[in-house]
């Protein structure tokens, strides 16, 4: 069952569709955290205030972060939600007006899958991504088959929607129910909707929609997974389980594929993730005898790995990283999928070898900086150690992602939890070490996010870092430290923020999400 509901509004007639400031998909492509094209201009920040507060329905919350998308015929730039209640909106940016909504499918209960995690209902999760080409919006939603309001795990379906923007509609071959997939490099893996949960921002490689899978809690038998779906005519296209046969066991489950819901990171046809924890065994690896990246593993457990995408969306694994003390970090539930993988400017962050850079970090207190085309494999260091370009070691874990800033010499910015400051790390292009500590922040906190930075055209010197925390809300800072320090730029309190978020970026003006409520700062 599938609800529309039209707000009485006049849409302004200027023929616009889909400007340079829109976000429309999670940050940028490559997953690098910098945004150069949002006219924010630090000097003006201070002067913000909270435009708007809308809040919706009881028990519903934003985990997929909004998107900004200017319609055609529109003056003024639109936001577009989607919520764990099976809930899509536009609305107007600048006024906070609602223009239309719909209300999909009844949403999964959370309570069908034991877990807590997302609390009530489990409906739209990962952050859906638009095609301004055609003007659609793709993303992944989970209720129950026939639209029942209920029914069980067992009775769970997963369905990727295509909608024609800014009207909502149904694209033709449209929503792709995702029953009865079946892994292509394991037959005996099966896609079970009851137990995946599709939390990654989704992505495009070509004409084949992207996502990943991993799980509610990490509960059941379940695997991560890779899916490729056609953007023409709906017809999936590959599935590839991260725990497969011969080095994963029937036993064997896990290697899930969350990332704290940050996107795939994507550099024309090829995409890098990160999975989690394996289960049940330690898979090709455990006999701990150094192996090459580009032999592909059934048992992708606690790595990075980089795939290409067939012109067909075919899905081809190419290389990947997988630390030398991965079972540890397996058994204290350390897993380095808990953020996404950072493919770095190659203007600014190269490798002695020209390389191009990539950067992940785990529960364990560990980022890994990487050559994005040659990650690394197992224990092909020095005394079979992990054979990356460095380690970067806070004193607390992460979790969330990394921001990056290529100008000005270049930097790294993301946060340690629980109870850690905003560090900066400046790339040294000819120093011992790629990155060294350059400042951090005052504020300490939750960290569950992932930072990203802003600047006003590209232009040296308006470089600004954000964080959307849940206990210290919306903070925004100069990208470059002083003395050690990162300055904080006042802004209007927002208070709490949904975990695991970003800051949303349109035209001279940022939208943040907690609980059913969304925010929007500017001018």
């Amino acid at each position: 069952m599938t609800a529309h509901h039209l707000a009485v509004l006049a849409l302004p007639l200027l023929v616009s569709c889909s400007v340079s400031t829109d976000t429309t998909q999670d940050a940028d492509v490559p997953q690098s955290g910098y945004l150069p094209n949002h006219n924010i201009d630090p000097a003006l920040i201070p002067k913000w205030s909270i435009k708007w507060k809308n809040n919706y329905n009881m028990g519903e919350t934003f985990y997929a972060k909004p998107l900004v998308y200017t319609p055609p015929y529109w003056a003024t730039e639109g936001l577009i939600t989607a919520s764990n209640q099976n809930v899509i909106r536009l609305i107007d940016g600048v006024t906070g007006n609602l223009v239309r909504s719909r209300t999909l499918d009844p949403p999964f209960k959370s309570v069908d899958a034991s877990c807590g995690d997302v609390p009530g209902t489990t409906g739209i999760i990962g952050t859906p991504y638009i095609d301004t080409a055609k003007d659609i919006m793709y993303f992944f939603s989970k209720g129950y088959k026939k639209g029942a309001p209920g029914g069980g795990r067992d009775n769970a379906q997963y369905k990727l929607y295509a909608v024609t923007l800014p009207w909502f509609g149904n694209v033709p071959g449209f929503p792709v129910v995702l029953d009865g997939l079946v892994a292509v490099n394991d037959k005996s893996r099966r896609f079970d909707s009851g137990i995946a949960l599709q939390r990654p921002s989704v992505a495009s490689v070509g004409n084949s929609i992207v996502a990943a899978f991993g799980s509610n809690c990490d509960h059941f038998n379940y695997t991560g997974f890779l899916l490729t779906v056609s953007k023409t005519n709906g017809a999936v296209q590959s599935l590839w389980a991260t725990m497969a046969a011969p080095g994963a066991t029937q036993n064997s489950r896990g290697a899930g594929i969350w990332q704290s819901g940050v996107g795939l990171a994507v550099d024309g046809s090829h995409v890098w993730f990160a999975t989690g924890n394996g289960i049940g065994g330690p898979g090709e690896n455990g006999a701990k005898k150094p192996a090459s990246g580009k032999k592909p593993i059934g048992a992708l457990q606690e790595a990075v790995a980089h795939f290409e995408v067939g012109n067909d969306g075919s899905l081809h694994p190419l290389d990947y990283f997988q630390p030398f003390d991965y079972a540890d970090l397996d058994k204290v539930d350390a897993d380095i999928g808990v953020g996404g993988v950072a493919l770095l400017s190659p203007t600014t962050f190269k490798a002695r070898n020209g390389a191009r850079m990539a950067i992940v970090g785990g529960k364990g207190g560990k980022l890994y900086l990487m050559d994005a085309g040659n990650l690394g494999g197992f224990m092909n260091g020095p005394g079979g150690s992990d054979a990356v370009l460095q380690i970067i070691k806070p004193s607390r874990s992460y979790f969330g992602g990394t921001a990056s800033y290529p100008l000005e010499g270049g930097y790294l910015y993301f946060i340690t939890a629980p109870r850690g400051p905003l560090l900066s790390y400046r790339f040294n292009a000819g120093g011992n070490e790629y990155f060294t500590l350059a400042g951090q922040s005052d504020v300490v906190f939750n960290g569950k996010n992932a930072p990203i930075v802003t600047s006003l055209n590209g232009k040296p010197g308006t470089a600004v870092v954000w964080t959307a925390d849940t206990d210290m809300g919306l903070r925004a800072f100069y990208a470059v430290p002083s003395n050690g320090k990162l300055v904080q730029i006042p802004l209007p309190v927002t208070g709490r923020i949904t975990k695991m978020q970003r800051p949303v970026f349109g035209n001279g003006r940022v939208y943040t999400t907690y609980d059913n409520a969304v925010i929007c700062l500017g001018l």
